[in-house]
Formats: structure tokens, sequence, C-alpha cells
């Protein structure tokens, strides 16, 4: 799924579009709430499979028939979190790759780069790493400032729903802030980060369009 700065990023977008009244800062908090989740993501992002075996998916049905309420900018927030989730998975993140079931490999097509599930997943592997360089792009190309992250409390509002208030102990503000001192250099060989920012684009329209 996306980092911080990814859905900091199209929550900006979606915004930006939206043609109706809305607390920017309540909706950007409730893109962020569902990932500081202390409950199991079965629980917090929905979970049902994914059409590619070992991924998972928030079961849209189920988050529109909770949080899709356009008078609640925090649980619409929440909800356009958890619509990118499922988007990007389906979306962008499948159909980027060929997932070889024969070998259990991950082959990136554009490349030839090929990867093994466990280290390509896993905390700190080769996709959490492969965000960081978009998240340096999308930062740089002013997709996400640090003034509006300067403009968001340090302890996000609650929801009222106890899966989304009981909350990690981690410092957000503090963690997405380290990313504009960071300086990882693009590769691409994971990500295309211009087919990414497209993909983002095109599907906050979709998502405001929907609203």
């Amino acid at each position: 799924m996306p980092g911080t700065i990814c859905h900091m990023a199209f929550a900006e977008m979606v915004y930006r579009i939206l043609e109706m009244p809305l607390s920017k800062k309540e909706f950007l908090s409730g893109n962020l709430i569902p990932d500081l989740s202390a409950e199991d993501k079965a629980l917090s992002h929905y979970r049902k499979k994914a059409s590619v075996k070992g991924l998972f998916i928030p079961d849209m049905k189920r988050v529109e028939s909770e949080l899709l309420k356009k008078e609640n900018p925090i649980k619409l927030g929440m909800y356009s979190h958890l619509y990118l989730d499922e988007k990007f998975i389906e979306g962008f993140l499948i159909p980027s790759f060929i997932w070889y079931e024969p070998t259990m490999t991950i082959i990136n097509p554009r490349n030839g780069l090929e990867w093994y599930p466990e280290p390509f997943f896993k905390p700190g592997g080769i996709y959490y790493k492969a965000f960081d360089e978009i998240n340096q792009m999308l930062i740089k190309d002013g997709y996400v400032s640090m003034e509006t992250i300067f403009n968001m409390p340090s302890v996000l509002p609650n929801t009222g729903m106890p899966v989304y208030d009981n909350r990690q102990e981690k410092p957000w503000k503090k963690e997405t802030v380290e990313y504009f001192t960071k300086n990882t250099e693009y590769t691409g060989d994971v990500f295309d980060y211009k087919a990414l920012v497209s993909f983002l684009q095109e599907t906050a329209i979709e998502l405001a369009n929907e609203i």
C-alpha cells in the first residue's frame, strides 16, 4: 500500500478537485488515520483477498457503508485513504509487474528485474525503499509541502470508531517531516514515477466524481 507522503499527495489532489465545503485539516487527517491504527489491518483496512495470491485490498462495499460520509470530513478522508489503497493495489501495483507463480517471483517488465516476495515486501525491503524514492520526487515536485504538514495537528482527531482511535504510539508528524531532509536518488528500478503520478491524478478525479 502507499505510504504517508503518497496518501498526502493524493489527499491534496482530491481536495483541490472537490467542489464542496470541507475542512482541509480534517480531511487530510482522515487520510492518515487508518495507517496509525494499532488494531489488526484486517479490521482497520477491511481486508479481503486481492486478485494476486498473498495480497489484500479493502472491501470497498464495507468501507463505503461505514466511511463514505460527506458531512464528516474525517471519515471522508479515511474513505479516501482506503479507496486509494484498493485502487493502487489492483490498478497500479499488480498491473506493473509479472507475478510468476511457478518460481514465486515478481518481475518488472520495464527492466527485467526479479524479486522474491519476502525480500520485496518485508519491512524496510525493496518495496518500501522504492517508496522512499517516490516520496522524494513527490516532495521535490511540490505535491506535498512542509507548510501543509506543519499546519496539521501532531495528535490527529478522534473518529468515534474504536478501531481507529486505538492508535500506535507513533510520532507521525516527526517521521513525515524527516522525509523532507532525506536525499534518496530516484532509480526507477521498481516504480515508474511519472506513471504513478498520472495514476494518482486520474484516481483523484475518479474519487471526486464519485463523491
